[in-house]
């Protein structure tokens, strides 16, 4: 790897007058040089890369490569993506045979794949990092994100999101792993991952219709469909025709005598509508869209997510209302939404039950006073444009699209600044009209009373003023997170068990403490005295 360390200087002699003016970031630098082949769609070659990433001060193209030093494989990656200049790209660590190799990079779990996304449809490259943010807030896994600054064979590429592919994985989505030997008993219950998108790769058709009249296509993802063994297949198909037999019955009961609430994590599919009305995406609900479950030994229920991307979402698509601050994302009445052989009908049938949206208005309301506080919203925006600010005006010189439509945006405010501005607002009109307008009671939500009684969770004391026990009636491992009454995290802790906190550097006053374990979240109200 010297090579690539000194093939990047005398690059760096040569190479365009913008990549001549990069020489220092407060975000990460990653350099990438191509060893022989250009990179192209697949497959993947094999290059050299680097992370310079210096724990004090600013990040110089001149510095050590002292975070990473190694080898990967690259391609393109995305769809109608491909054709914009700035490209997004699949990286495969590898050893210097063209093994996978799995490392920890900045500060996220070790893995050999990931994806380095150039957020060139989302000019304030917020969208995937913040709904990201609010999905594991609520207590379910996503993708991590890391601003980097990009630079292949000396030329400067732009601000990226350097993120986690969505893979099984103990570091990643932590269900059960599927072997070709699992096909009975237990281990054959999980664990799944189902894809939802555009049709390709194997799968199967439900028997029920997606929006357009047509039957819905499920897309195996984990196992791969090359290594998915039959008895798999059949497990996870028959296991989801019984969930929709019940869902799209009359009493919402199948054959078999069970609801469609016997099949699914609710909590999971309330917070999956939450965040698809919230950004209002025009891919909501259908493209990128996952679902997972794991082992019936570890929970055994159908999740909704893990969630995908969101550059085309919160007003910044003109089309399929991509930009209407009213108004339901989950009934697609707009004549251009063209790809509803995609849209499963779940929802309308979710949105007829009042179990569904008495549990969906009580996670809301608990969701407003927590991760979609507006000044919680507010403060997550700042932190991301503090990160961002100086490298977005490096990117927007090298990509001079501010001014620039690229594809079915709205118009477009000419700034970064703008951008940003316009975001924040339409977050506010979206967020009160949700507030109006998502239905149910939370005082008739069993759904949340069910859980937590599974949690069977007790903190005390409460009032406290100094020494505070969470204690969980049989150990297991989660998060606690205290609120203030602004909806700021002033407080958070792994546990495993019964913890003991110390509250003593909390002023007096009235906090939110939530404890989440097992994709369940307990909150209640807390007094620091």
């Amino acid at each position: 790897m010297k090579k690539l360390y000194a093939a990047f200087l005398l690059l760096t002699i040569s190479s365009s007058s913008i990549a001549q003016s990069f020489s220092t970031s407060n975000l990460p630098i990653i350099i990438i040089n191509t060893i022989a082949d250009s990179i192209d769609d697949e497959p993947k070659i094999m290059v050299e890369m680097g992370i310079i990433e210096n724990a004090i001060g600013l990040n110089n193209v001149n510095d050590p490569l002292n975070h990473f030093e190694g080898y990967c494989g690259i391609e393109f990656r995305g769809h109608s993506s491909q054709s914009f200049d700035k490209k997004n790209y699949s990286l495969e660590l590898w050893n210097q045979l063209g093994e996978d190799s799995a490392v920890s990079l900045l500060g996220m779990g070790k893995e050999e794949d990931w994806i380095l996304h150039a957020s060139h449809m989302d000019r304030t490259f917020m969208r995937n990092p913040l709904f990201y943010r609010i999905w594991r807030e609520m207590g379910h896994w996503a993708s991590n994100v890391r601003y980097v600054e990009l630079i292949i064979d000396g030329d400067y590429r732009g601000v990226y999101h350097l993120m986690e592919k969505i893979k099984r994985d103990d570091d990643r989505l932590d269900i059960a792993k599927l072997d070709s030997n699992d096909n009975a008993g237990d281990s054959l219950t999980g664990g799944y991952i189902i894809r939802m998108d555009w049709p390709g790769g194997q799968g199967w058709y439900s028997s029920y219709n997606a929006m357009a009249g047509t039957p819905l296509f499920f897309q195996y993802y984990y196992p791969k469909e090359e290594k998915i063994t039959t008895q798999q297949g059949n497990y996870i198909a028959g296991y989801i025709e019984e969930f929709e037999e019940a869902l799209f019955s009359s009493n919402y009961t199948n054959s078999q005598g069970k609801r469609y609430q016997e099949y699914i994590d609710i909590t999971t599919f309330a917070d999956l509508f939450i965040v698809n009305e919230l950004s209002r995406s025009v891919d909501g609900y259908k493209a990128s869209s996952f679902i997972h479950k794991d082992k019936d030994s570890k929970g055994g229920l159908l999740k909704a997510g893990p969630i995908w991307d969101f550059d085309l979402s919160s007003g910044n698509a003109e089309y399929c209302d991509g930009t209407a601050t009213s108004g339901w994302t989950y009934l697609q009445t707009a004549f251009e939404c063209d790809d509803l052989d995609l849209m499963p009908m779940w929802w309308d049938a979710f949105m007829a039950d009042t179990i569904f949206t008495n549990h969906l208005r009580c996670r809301w309301e608990s969701h407003r006073l927590n991760m979609l506080h507006s000044d919680t919203l507010s403060d997550y925006i700042a932190l991301m444009v503090d990160s961002v600010d100086d490298g977005q005006t490096r990117n927007f010189q090298r990509w001079n699209i501010l001014n620039t439509p690229l594809w079915a945006e709205p118009s477009l405010p000419g700034t970064y600044a703008g951008e940003v501005q316009m975001l924040e607002d339409w977050f506010t009109a979206r967020i009160t009209w949700l507030d109006a307008n998502i239905p149910g009671d939370c005082s008739n939500d069993f759904i949340t009373i069910e859980e937590k009684e599974k949690l069977r969770i007790l903190v005390y004391p409460n009032p406290v003023s100094t020494t505070l026990f969470v204690d969980l009636a049989t150990p297991k491992f989660g998060q606690i997170a205290i609120y203030n009454l602004c909806g700021a995290q002033v407080y958070a802790k792994d546990f495993d068990g019964t913890v003991q906190l110390n509250m003593a550097f909390l002023s007096p006053g009235v906090y939110l403490i939530e404890i989440i374990s097992e994709g369940i979240s307990h909150q209640e109200k807390l007094i620091i005295r």
